[in-house]
């Protein structure tokens, strides 16, 4: 409660020969602060200061997954230059040079047997760059995928490892109502493309499974083999010298805001497992970090 004391000293006569009175001063006690309001007031700038910190971090995920995109896109376009390059350019010489070899071969006739050899030999060279160079420029971009969608390049890409490694891939495709966004589909090709590559290298069987399907709002698919198996902690983890493709992959899903699950057991196979959301809006919805 506040008090006053007032402290008076005889002043100087006034005019009219009566001592003024002066007060010196007026002391108030001021009540101590609550402690609890103190405490209260710096929870909430703390809290305050948290949120700025969590908008932050939100708006530079964002940024750094449409920059690491728009390099994913360059990367894609250049791919898709190279292939056109190669089909169009090198491999429209080595067409060229394949008929001009087989039309000198028949307007030569009858050749000395080791003269006869070395054109034969020459055509059979020129026919497989060829074949090698279209091979490569379909890889690189394969022009289905654009033209014909998702399906249909997966379809072309279990003949084509079919024909060329042995391996046989059982694909279950759920029908799309429509073509997805053209990075989504490239996105899933390379995925594909990816896991398959690694079955073929390192799961020591000849059969695969792969299966897409939609689920709500977001893509899901699973490639599946019953091969060597490994411990997907030493692939996946810091420092690991080797996964390089499954991190490649991990990386790729997370900037479309996709997840990776790996199952495997040495000896016992690998189930490669993902999801990506099938529009922007989903994606951005995802939490810095959830993807893993």
């Amino acid at each position: 409660m506040a008090r006053s004391r007032a402290a008076q000293e005889p002043g100087r006569e006034s005019s009219g020969g009566t001592a003024e009175i002066a007060e010196i001063a007026e002391i108030t006690e001021t009540p101590a602060a609550d402690p609890m309001q103190d405490i209260v007031g710096r929870v909430r700038d703390i809290t305050r200061a948290n949120e700025r910190l969590f908008a932050r971090l939100i708006e530079g995920e964002r940024r750094f997954r449409g920059l690491a995109k728009a390099v994913w896109k360059v990367q894609e376009e250049e791919q898709r230059r190279l292939a056109r390059d190669l089909h169009d350019g090198l491999g429209q010489t080595l067409t060229a040079l394949t008929h001009q070899l087989e039309r000198l071969r028949e307007k030569l006739g009858a050749l000395p047997p080791e003269a006869a050899a070395h054109l034969d030999d020459s055509i059979e060279t020129a026919r497989l760059a060829l074949n090698e160079t279209r091979e490569m420029s379909r890889l690189l971009r394969p022009p289905v995928l654009d033209d014909l969608g998702l399906a249909v390049a997966l379809a072309w890409l279990a003949r084509t490892l079919e024909q060329r490694t042995g391996l046989k891939v059982e694909l279950a495709l759920d029908p799309l109502d429509e073509r997805l966004d053209s990075d989504l589909e490239t996105l899933v090709f390379r995925l594909v493309q990816e896991a398959l590559t690694n079955v073929v290298k390192h799961s020591g069987v000849d059969r695969a499974r792969v299966s897409v399907r939609r689920s709500g709002e977001r893509l899901e698919l699973e490639v599946a083999d019953s091969g060597q198996g490994f411990e997907p902690r030493a692939v996946l983890g810091k420092g690991s010298t080797v996964g390089s493709g499954l991190r490649g992959i991990r990386d790729r899903l997370e900037l479309f805001g996709g997840r990776l699950e790996l199952v495997s057991t040495p000896g016992e196979g690998t189930v490669l497992s993902a999801t990506v959301p099938l529009t922007e809006s989903v994606a951005e919805s995802t939490e810095p970090g959830e993807a893993r």
